[in-house]
């Protein structure tokens, strides 16, 4: 069955474009030229994936998919946009009203490729049963308590001196937010949280929050799956995915997935919280075999990958699309559905590096390819992340 596209834009012209390039395509193709009119097909139509211009008259585009995620919440939601729009477009991901940005002029054998990568990753996590083994969880779907009060702050326009407050109320996520302002990636020295706010933004600020939130719920295991390993684990691997991403493509990570690395094992400590009797099995296991590979250990033991979980719980919590892959391909960075090759291929690098200083029994593998992707040696790469690594171990120690 083919899947409803809905593409609204003001301009005439961009409509037709957009259905010449996607014609043939195994999409059926529907166009609005204002939001009325989209929301008016979306009340007929089963829309599976809506792209939306941000600048138009009377509903603009961030109006047009907070109401879109009202209607329809399993409608994939995409922003069209130019770079003056970078504020609303941060507000729309903020609030999850989008999951993802397509930048004006696109490519049309990018953007069918993004499309249909989008949908694969909703058809796979609805393939895989996911919805029916998270229902017996019990609240695993709920939101964090206090990542959920930050998300309704956001969507009411609180200020940020009334994010700051409520961030200060907690002494361990007031220290990760000061760490991470105050790290070599944002060049600051500050000890105000309103100040570390504004310079990390509250894209990066909602992952620090969500994290420091799932770990709390963590119970007090000994071994490879204690709560302080897997924090520092964490930590080092966003710290890496920053090195990383400055030092391969030369750019700083965009504040859209600056807690990629935070949140790349978000599936992992859920199914610890719910089930900690199977992961001292896998443990067990893995003490005794430590070549044996996690996921596929995982798998026979729980009865489901923490990467699979991951994905579906930042997709079900409206996480933007970059933390989704890489909480859901940080194992598998050349899977078809992978729509940002790069930035997942550097969390795989980022957490098996993280994984091997610290030397727990859990192993893991990389996928040689993304040395050819960077072009890059792996042992150029590895000495790259030694001294990173050096100076954060020697933070933590």
């Amino acid at each position: 069955m083919k899947k409803n596209i809905l593409f609204v834009d003001d301009e005439k012209p961009i409509l037709k474009t957009f259905q010449r390039s996607l014609r043939g395509s195994e999409f059926e193709i529907f166009v609005a030229e204002d939001g009325h009119t989209a929301l008016e097909i979306i009340t007929r139509e089963s829309i599976d994936l809506i792209i939306s211009d941000m600048r138009m008259p009377n509903m603009n585009g961030h109006q047009l998919l907070r109401k879109v995620k009202e209607m329809s919440p399993t409608t994939i939601r995409l922003i069209l946009s130019g770079h003056a729009d970078e504020k609303d477009i941060t507000r729309a991901i903020l609030d999850g009203s989008c999951k993802m940005y397509i930048l004006k002029p696109w490519d049309s054998h990018s953007l069918h490729n993004t499309i249909r990568q989008l949908l694969d990753i909703r058809t796979t996590l609805e393939e895989r049963n996911l919805l029916a083994i998270i229902n017996r969880m019990d609240g695993l779907r709920s939101l964090p308590r206090i990542f959920n009060k930050l998300t309704e702050m956001i969507n009411n326009n609180a200020n940020m001196h009334q994010i700051a407050e409520v961030i200060g109320e907690d002494p361990i996520l007031t220290s990760r937010v000061l760490r991470m302002a105050n790290s070599a990636f944002y060049g600051i020295s500050t000890g105000s949280i309103n100040q570390a706010i504004v310079y990390l933004g509250l894209n990066a600020v909602k992952g620090i929050v969500l994290s420091v939130d799932l770990y709390s719920l963590l119970p007090e295991l000994k071994g490879i799956f204690n709560k302080e390993a897997l924090c520092n684990h964490a930590s080092m691997t966003n710290r890496l995915v920053n090195r990383l991403h400055i030092s391969l493509l030369g750019k700083k990570i965009p504040h859209i997935a600056s807690s990629v690395g935070l949140l790349s094992n978000v599936g992992l400590i859920t199914l610890i919280h719910q089930m900690p009797d199977k992961y001292i099995q896998v443990a067990a296991v893995l003490k005794n075999q430590p070549n044996l590979k996690f996921e596929a250990l995982e798998q026979q033991i729980v009865g489901v990958k923490h990467s699979d979980v991951g994905g579906f719980l930042l997709n079900w919590w409206d996480m933007p699309q970059p933390l989704i892959e890489g909480a859901m391909f940080h194992h598998d960075p050349f899977n078809a559905c992978v729509s940002d090759r790069e930035l997942v291929s550097i969390v795989h690098l980022a957490s098996h590096y993280a994984l091997t200083a610290l030397n727990t029994d859990v192993t893991s593998q990389v996928d040689d390819r993304v040395f050819e992707l960077f072009n890059i040696t792996k042992k150029d790469c590895e000495q790259l992340v030694k001294e990173e690594i050096r100076s954060h171990l020697q933070q933590l120690y």
